[in-house]
């Protein structure tokens, strides 16, 4: 029933966000992309399809914290242990005996490994964005490069970006920097 709505994606969120854009244009007063941009880095994907779907299972909330620190510290290294814990709890969930578990889709894994069928090409999804878009990047990200972002805003100058200091791979949007761009972006949206 949400005639029109601004939506935020994250990662792969973010490349769907794309393809929604694109089906219904008409809904989205504007979009959010967190640290996703019309190609992924070798080397980001890399490290992804490394862990993704592989990772041992953990038996407490210590260790899933530990494993989530593992699998993402390079990507907010100024997290404490307490910011990890906090993390854990944002992507495990605990099964019937209160053990954590990731929650995930365990087909991405596979996903990455064998793509099947005719995708569409995200440029062109991007190309036809006609909506406001904020771009944040993590400025450690090795999925949204530099490089990448330059040609998305050689193609889209009005595109807003800002990029979220001492974080990779997506900025986590409780940063201050990235809570002011995304309220100051909505505030200036029109529903």
């Amino acid at each position: 029933g949400i005639e029109r709505c601004a939506v935020i994606g994250t990662s792969l969120g973010g490349l769907m966000l794309m393809l929604m854009a694109g089906e219904s244009p008409q809904r989205l007063a504007g979009v959010v992309l967190n640290d996703v941009g019309c190609e992924v880095a070798e080397e980001g994907l890399a490290r992804i399809a490394g862990y993704v779907g592989k990772l041992p299972p953990v038996s407490s909330w210590d260790e899933a914290a530990a494993q989530a620190r593992e699998v993402n510290g390079v990507a907010a290294p100024d997290l404490d242990d307490a910011d990890w814990l906090v993390f854990a709890r944002r992507i495990y969930r605990e099964d019937e005996q209160g053990i954590p578990r990731l929650d995930m889709d365990a087909n991405i894994g596979r996903a990455l490994a064998e793509v099947g069928g005719t995708l569409a090409d995200p440029w062109e999804l991007f190309d036809d964005m006609r909506m406001p878009v904020l771009e944040i990047r993590g400025a450690l990200s090795d999925i949204l490069t530099p490089d990448i972002l330059d040609e998305m805003k050689a193609r889209k100058p009005e595109l807003e970006v800002i990029e979220v200091a001492n974080r990779g791979h997506a900025p986590l949007l409780d940063e201050p920097e990235a809570l002011a761009a995304i309220d100051a972006f909505l505030d200036s949206l029109e529903y």
